[in-house]
């Protein structure tokens, strides 16, 4: 990709060609990726188009415990390799959510695949000993229908011989494939259907993946009884380490400060003690840009500082957002 910026008033400070390999000198556009508008304005891109795939297969996996997803997830490193274009995760409650309040085809449990996968969870009394059961979304993109169907079956073959399913259902052609997305599409409407929802965007180490969340419910929940009415819910791109965590306080209509304070703190600390991110993709905007004090090292703040003195000397690049308010205050002023 290739990006032209405008950031002073005598035009663009870098400008070139759409070639994809380029080392001579700083990659201002990495600069830019991200910054939230707070370091000049993209006026053009250039964005290469691939062709769309000639063979997608995908397979929706139950399981009965995370070490069985990180099994999975060396699996598909090595039997699916450089076709897999997707894993993604969801916990039971958040399911039962879009069961319950889903849209579409999915509503009211009308997603047969969903009622299939549902069914193969046991009941309550009988899970109560154990964690509640993980589901996955594996999706493969490639050239060679044969091939990655192929590849897909060894998969599965392994995954059933080697105790890391409970189910497992694959997609027999587009309109299955589609439901399946529909199901993990689902997730984020279907929470915000069932109450007022606090919501997270964090990155943690893959093999702590579901402990933010079971923290999180252990506190809220479990140290608290008037906490009775709120649902902890998981979903992401588990792959990458990126989790969507979100606390439902269902039938609520009304943001509670209070309440959200006190799950911000169990959630951030929880985060910030794995070494992970308060902020995997979706930004920091003016919500998040506070926390960078205390997450990040006074090295790396001075060096945003300088960074942002060098390119918007004025500070009149979305001003108030991405850091926090003194840093950008003293970088205009510097």
């Amino acid at each position: 990709m290739h990006l032209n910026m405008e950031v002073e008033d005598d035009g663009s400070i870098a400008k070139g060609g759409t070639h994809r390999k380029d080392n001579t000198g700083y990659d201002l556009k990495h600069l830019f990726i991200g910054a939230e508008g707070t370091l000049g304005v993209v006026t053009k891109v250039a964005v290469a188009c691939p062709t769309l795939p000639a063979s997608r297969n995908a397979a929706l996996l139950v399981c009965d415990s995370y070490d069985s997803v990180l099994g999975i997830l060396r699996a598909a490193e090595e039997e699916l390799g450089e076709i897999m274009s997707a894993m993604e995760l969801m916990d039971l409650n958040t399911l039962r959510f879009v069961q319950e309040h889903g849209g579409g085809d999915v509503d009211d449990g009308g997603s047969p695949l969903l009622r299939d996968m549902l069914r193969s969870v046991p009941p309550a009394e009988e899970s109560r000993t154990s964690p509640p059961q993980l589901f996955l979304l594996v999706e493969t993109q490639g050239s060679n229908l044969d091939h990655d169907g192929s590849k897909m079956d060894s998969f599965l073959t392994r995954l059933y011989d080697g105790d890391l399913i409970r189910d497992g259902f694959l997609s027999r052609d587009i309109k299955q494939l589609t439901e399946m997305w529909r199901i993990r599409e689902s997730c984020n409407p279907s929470v915000a259907r069932a109450g007022c929802v606090y919501k997270f965007d964090v990155s943690v180490p893959i093999e702590d993946y579901v402990d933010v969340a079971r923290e999180v419910e252990g506190k809220l929940l479990l140290e608290d009884s008037s906490a009775a009415d709120l649902a902890v819910c998981l979903w992401g791109h588990v792959a990458d380490g990126n989790a969507h965590v979100n606390v439902v306080a269902r039938g609520a209509t009304e943001w509670d400060p209070a309440l959200a304070a006190r799950v911000e703190a169990v959630v951030y600390s929880s985060v910030r003690r794995r070494r992970g991110s308060v902020s995997a993709e979706h930004g920091l905007g003016q919500s998040k840009n506070e926390l960078l004090g205390r997450i990040k090292e006074h090295s790396v703040m001075d060096a945003m500082a300088m960074v942002k003195a060098s390119f918007d000397p004025h500070g009149i690049m979305n001003p108030g957002k991405y850091l926090p308010r003194d840093v950008t205050q003293g970088a205009a002023h510097s």
